[in-house]
């Protein structure tokens, strides 16, 4: 029986040598470094303080002549990310004085719950990508808009699979 419980542990101890250690907590300065200055075709800008819904930072990026263009945010919080939190990001971007959009998908794109979204923007017929994710103890959100034209959505998708891998580090 001790040497069948010795076994269990010992096995125990190396599966979890296996799954490497857990995740470090990253300061949003450190995340915000992490963030380059271009991924794919979209250039980075110039980052600037936000406070809603919590305090931290926004990192516009755009691809040229603004085809795509939106933001990834990194937000300080004390608390684990709320499950709601991608359904009160959506509604916040979904409609507004000359917006008006509506929700198509939600996929998990690296990690990152996401919601596409279908609408116009005044006159103007386009399609949005939101995300929300927890990287380092951090809430993260993304946001980008392009005009309904080709398969830009697959080019967002891409940025955001981007912005994922700066964000752990790879």
């Amino acid at each position: 029986m001790r040497a069948a419980l010795a076994a269990l542990l010992l096995l125990a101890g190396c599966a979890a040598d296996r799954a490497g250690p857990a995740p470090a907590a990253a300061t949003a300065d450190v995340l915000l470094a992490r963030l380059p200055e271009s991924i794919g075709a979209f250039r980075r800008g110039v980052t600037a303080p936000v406070s809603d819904p919590a305090p931290g930072s926004e990192v516009p990026y755009a691809t040229p002549n603004r085809a795509i263009a939106g933001y990834v945010q990194v937000l300080r919080r004390d608390a684990p990310l709320d499950p709601e939190e991608l359904q009160r990001f959506v509604a916040a971007v979904a409609t507004g004085s000359s917006r008006r959009m509506t929700e198509r998908a939600q996929p998990t794109i690296a990690g990152m719950r996401c919601a596409e979204l279908d609408g116009t923007y005044g006159r103007q017929a386009v399609e949005s990508l939101a995300c929300t994710g927890d990287f380092g103890g951090q809430m993260v959100r993304l946001r980008l808009t392009m005009a309904r034209r080709g398969d830009r959505m697959t080019e967002a998708r891409g940025f955001a699979e981007g912005v994922a891998a700066a964000l752990r580090g790879g």
